[in-house]
């Protein structure tokens, strides 16, 4: 931001140098039309943002105990393995089998994990993508309906905006009200459609 304003400094300092007569400020250039986001509450309030994480965490959850079921279940395959085999009722050809046969079953559930993980990681990716793209298609229109010439996007964490002038305008919630008015006129379109 202070790079900003120093280079709007030094263009101003520029045109006043080069002025030849003193004249005053024409109204009718107008200076660049500034606005930023607080990316922080557009995070916790987006409501398309919102569902689709909490559909992500659901898949996330059934996939956790659709896998933690398969390996309990050849845990329990192991253990009535080992007690068979140490009863003696099994021969040492039946073991080694049997040690094969579990050796691959938990090398097949080891290949279903990690490609599970990358599955949801993907999905993850895919669900920011989707929202990132939503938030600056409206952000675009905003932008152009404004006239805005730079919108800024900030967060607490990362933020390097700690001051601004009146007159660069905070446009977090209008932006949120738009994002979540298109969302739910989506919604109610789709609702609609599904009882037709």
């Amino acid at each position: 931001m202070k790079k900003l304003l120093m280079i709007l400094g030094v263009a101003a300092s520029a045109v006043a140098c080069n002025q030849q007569t003193p004249t005053t400020v024409s109204n009718t250039a107008s200076a660049p039309s500034i606005a930023y986001i607080n990316n922080d509450t557009l995070s916790m309030h987006y409501k398309y943002a919102e569902d689709r994480n909490k559909e992500f965490r659901a898949q996330y959850e059934k996939a956790g105990k659709d896998l933690q079921v398969r390996i309990q279940k050849l845990q329990n395959e192991i253990v009535n393995f080992q007690k068979r085999a140490q009863a003696g009722l099994m021969s040492q050809n039946q073991i080694q089998k049997k040690q094969q046969e579990l050796a691959k079953k938990e090398q097949e559930l080891a290949i279903m994990k990690q490609s599970q993980e990358q599955g949801l990681m993907a999905e993850n990716a895919d669900i920011l993508m989707e929202v990132k793209n939503r938030v600056k298609a409206h952000v675009d229109s905003v932008s152009e309906a404004d006239n805005y010439s730079l919108v800024l996007g900030y967060d607490e964490a990362t933020s390097t905006l700690i001051w601004s002038m009146p007159q660069v305008k905070d446009i977090t919630w209008e932006v949120l009200e738009g994002l979540n008015a298109e969302y739910e006129k989506e919604a109610a379109s789709k609702e609609t459609e599904e009882k037709k």
